[in-house]
């Protein structure tokens, strides 16, 4: 699910965007680093899947809910390391259709534990095992990634090795 807050318009807006960005990787290098460090996942594909997924951390269920990644309970159980589960509007996508429906999405205590979980699913699920031959290769780790079904987006790979490139969070693997 992405889901993106009101953007800055005006003269100000590129300044407050660049702003935004830096704060929201302030904050989140550090557990990126520490789920590549625990989990093996790259570092940059865990950065844009947070900006992708959260907005750069604006997206609702990022703010109120501290929830990076889209993640959704399954079964309505919110899984070993998120605190509940919280019903949102989502968009999912086949290969020919888009249609609106209501999930719900994992509530975390922390910003860690987001990215904590995230890793420990990518790392935990079988059908993830594929992305980690590919540990020091990020384009290929997000693509099998999204391969396995971590997204419904058709273009989910692209739009995640755009934002790699385009804000070069190779530097941080």
């Amino acid at each position: 699910m992405t889901t993106t807050g009101a953007r800055p318009r005006g003269p100000a807006a590129a300044y407050a965007g660049a702003a935004t960005r830096a704060a929201f990787l302030t904050m989140a290098v550090d557990p990126a680093r520490t789920t590549r460090d625990q989990y093996r996942v790259p570092a940059s594909v865990t950065l844009a899947q947070a900006i992708l997924e959260s907005g750069w951390g604006r997206s609702r269920l990022s703010t109120t809910d501290r929830n990076y990644f889209g993640k959704k309970c399954h079964g309505g159980e919110p899984g070993p390391i998120a605190a509940g589960c919280h019903l949102y509007p989502t968009r999912e996508c086949t290969a020919s259709v888009c249609v609106t429906i209501t999930a719900a999405f994992r509530v975390y205590l922390s910003v860690t534990d987001s990215f904590r979980d995230h890793g420990f699913q990518l790392s935990t699920l079988p059908r993830y095992a594929g992305a980690f031959r590919y540990t020091r290769q990020p384009d290929l780790f997000a693509a099998e990634v999204h391969r396995s079904g971590y997204a419904t987006d058709p273009n989910y790979t692209t739009k995640l090795v755009g934002i790699m490139k385009k804000y070069d969070l190779y530097r941080f693997d």
